[in-house]
């Protein structure tokens, strides 16, 4: 039995380093609501946020993260979302799927809530061309927990915009 899992080690962990794929770059997301667009209201910087997101695929399992800087009317803030999920590889694209937390950090004095703790799900399909990956993003995100309840998607907010990634190694 000793004998067959080193000889599985020996075997997995140096397929396991070639399949270890890290990505780093720019991500700019519209972060206004969509009725917004719809009833004809023109988009301002505070319905935009950009900032920078690192990807860590290994097989199909991928972890991604990333801190965006979002102005505010009233405050700007940080917001650091993170996700696990999965990727799939398919000729020169990859479609990818995650959910995580996020933290809002708000700069500039803080509003009464302070930080809000939330989650995001997370959709992304990339188009791979050699080490660059251009894609399309969408989140939905829930900025606070204690949003959890009926009235979830009526106070949560779809995100959608466009990522560019290097790959690293």
């Amino acid at each position: 039995m000793k004998k067959l899992v080193v000889v599985l080690l020996i075997a997995v962990l140096p397929s396991l380093a070639f399949a270890l794929e890290l990505q780093l770059g720019g991500t700019a997301m519209y972060n206004g609501m969509l009725s917004n667009i719809e009833n004809g209201d023109t988009p301002t910087l505070e319905d935009f946020t950009c900032g920078g997101e690192a990807r860590l695929k290994l097989g199909v399992l991928q972890a991604a993260a990333a801190g965006l800087y979002s102005p505010g009317k009233i405050n700007d803030s940080i917001l650091l979302m993170t996700d696990i999920g999965l990727a799939l590889d398919v000729l020169f694209l990859r479609a990818g799927a995650g959910i995580g937390p996020n933290v809002n950090i708000v700069l500039g004095g803080g509003t009464p809530e302070g930080s809000q703790v939330g989650f995001n799900v997370k959709g992304a399909v990339d188009v791979k061309l050699g080490r660059l990956s251009i894609g399309a993003v969408a989140y939905w995100y829930v900025p606070s927990l204690s949003l959890i309840g009926p009235d979830l998607f009526k106070e949560s907010e779809p995100w959608f915009g466009l990522t560019a990634l290097l790959k690293l190694f």
